[in-house]
C-alpha cells in the first residue's frame, strides 16, 4: 500500500482559504473530468461547474459555485476532489487535522469538529480559519470536508473529497461568525445526506 509523504498530499490538504482558487487567474476549459452533471443542488441552492483542474497524474478537483458568485471572491462553493490512489482515508485526513492543528497557532478563529461515521468508512471534517489585517478580520472560511474511499466502475481507486465552503469578507465577517452555528449545522447535515456523487474518472 501506498504511504503517501508530504508532496504526495500537499494539494489536497490545502484549504481554499490559502489557494483562492486558480479559477480567476488561468482562463483555462472547464472540463467535467468526473463526468457528473454541471449543476449541483444543495440547500435548495444551485452552484454550477466553474472550474476544474487535474494538475497531476493522481489528482483531480472541481469547483461549483452559484450564479453571481465569482471564483476570488465567492461566498458559497462546492467541491469535488479526487486523490487516485490506493490509500487510506485515515491518512489524507489526519494530514489535513495536522494542517489545522499548525494553523491555530496564528489564526484565534480557526477550529475544527472531526467526525467518524459508525463503520469507519467516512470522515467528515467541519473547520473554521479566517486571514486578518493586524486586529481587522479580512475573511471567515467554513468548510465541511466529506472523506471516503471511492472506486468508479472503470475500477480507479482513491480517496473522494466532497466539501462545502461559505464565506464572509470584511465588515461582514464578525455577523458571520455570531451567525454560523445554525448554518454549520443545517448544512453539514444537507452534505453528510446528499447522495455521494457518481464520478467516472476521465484522463
Amino acid at each position: 500500500m501506498l504511504k503517501p509523504n508530504k508532496n504526495n498530499l500537499q494539494i489536497v490538504i490545502v484549504p481554499l482559504l490559502l489557494i483562492l482558487s486558480l479559477a480567476f487567474k488561468f482562463k483555462e476549459e472547464i472540463i467535467n473530468y468526473f463526468g457528473t452533471s454541471k449543476e449541483i443542488t444543495l440547500s435548495k441552492k444551485i452552484y454550477k461547474l466553474s472550474w476544474s483542474s487535474h494538475p497531476n497524474a493522481t489528482y483531480y478537483k472541481q469547483e461549483y459555485i452559484p450564479d453571481g458568485d465569482k471564483a476570488d471572491t465567492f461566498n458559497d462553493m462546492i467541491l469535488i476532489d479526487f486523490i487516485q490512489r490506493d490509500m487510506p482515508v485515515a491518512e489524507v485526513v489526519k494530514a489535513q487535522v495536522n494542517m489545522l492543528n499548525e494553523r491555530k497557532k496564528t489564526d484565534n478563529i480557526c477550529n475544527y469538529h472531526l467526525i467518524n461515521s459508525a463503520n469507519g468508512s467516512e470522515y467528515i471534517l467541519d473547520f473554521v480559519m479566517s486571514e486578518s489585517s493586524g486586529p481587522t478580520l479580512k475573511i471567515v472560511e467554513w468548510n465541511a470536508y466529506r472523506y471516503k474511499a471511492y472506486t468508479d466502475k472503470q475500477g480507479h481507486k482513491g480517496v473522494l473529497l466532497f466539501g462545502v465552503s461559505h464565506r464572509s469578507y470584511g465588515s461582514k465577517a464578525s455577523s458571520f461568525l455570531k451567525s454560523l452555528k445554525e448554518y454549520r449545522v443545517e448544512h453539514r447535515k444537507a452534505l453528510v445526506s446528499y447522495p455521494t456523487p457518481n464520478i467516472q474518472i476521465k484522463p
